[in-house]
């Protein structure tokens, strides 16, 4: 799909969606609108969205992961924190369940459970606010809800935990980490793009810490090369850091903030990175 085509069904999906939520703002049509404005990087918009509808579903455990993921978005860090914990209760007990596309979708969204993406992006807000044993616990509890076959959920925790760790100073963790990842996936096994795999190779010793900051492999149709960057930059100033490197780690966490990908997870973390090597 070329760039040109992505845009148009972007353009026509989030029509539809709207028009569907002003026909019927039924708690799917809202969770669905709300979250084509965050693929369009219509991120305030879409917090307004899920907010409005939260004041007429206020136990909607989907809106709640919505609106807590785009407070991340935002750097409002404490406030997702506490939209998606309260999503963690409401989701407690129930069966796996898949996120659905809403009516009139055209783009490539991937398949993956509310349980999956309420730990993954709890878990986030815990590193991102410098609580490493919350954030692992709650790695840990994403990782039970990869579904099998989903090396791209599978990859994007195992990393983030391993980061976790590392942070945390538990070495032994983070290889062991590393020893439960499968070797030799293709590219094509990824349907968002190899990127988090390309880390953890890289904390493997497979490839070269430099070799990720060409990121030229990976899908472009939902990754542009500087989000491409972004993510897999982080993974390697993050292991400079945690080499002794701050030097070479503070020139990728800048290279990264050059950027425009400001919604991306590296590009967020590397934000909160730098102030706290500036001492802020």
């Amino acid at each position: 799909m070329t760039q040109d085509s992505l845009r148009d069904r972007s353009r026509r999906t989030l029509d539809s969606a709207r028009s569907n939520h002003e026909d019927d703002p039924s708690l799917p049509n809202t969770v669905w609108y709300g979250r084509v404005l965050g693929f369009r990087y219509q991120i305030d918009e879409a917090i307004a969205v899920f907010s409005e509808g939260l004041e007429r579903f206020p136990d909607s455990f989907e809106l709640l992961r919505q609106r807590g993921h785009r407070y991340l978005s935002t750097r409002r860090f404490a406030e997702g924190l506490a939209d998606l914990a309260r999503a963690a209760e409401l989701i407690e007990g129930k069966p796996e369940w898949i996120e659905p596309d809403g009516k009139g979708n055209e783009l490539p969204v991937p398949a993956t459970s509310i349980q999956f993406n309420t730990w993954y992006h709890l878990a986030l807000a815990h590193y991102l606010l410098g609580d490493w044993d919350a954030a692992e616990a709650a790695y840990r509890r994403c990782l039970d809800w990869v579904a099998p076959g989903d090396h791209d959920g599978l990859t994007a925790c195992n990393d983030w935990l391993y980061m976790t760790l590392r942070r945390k100073g538990d070495e032994v963790g983070a290889e062991q980490v590393l020893a439960t990842v499968p070797s030799g996936l293709p590219d094509e096994a990824f349907v968002e793009g190899p990127s988090y795999y390309r880390r953890l190779r890289m904390y493997r010793g497979e490839f070269a810490p430099d070799d990720l900051l060409t990121p030229e492999i990976g899908s472009q149709v939902i990754h542009d090369l500087e989000t491409l960057y972004a993510t897999q930059g982080y993974g390697v100033g993050n292991w400079h850091l945690y080499n002794g490197d701050t030097a070479r780690a503070r020139e990728v966490f800048e290279q990264i903030l050059r950027g425009r990908s400001k919604y991306a997870f590296g590009y967020i973390a590397a934000e909160r990175d730098l102030r706290e090597m500036a001492g802020d």
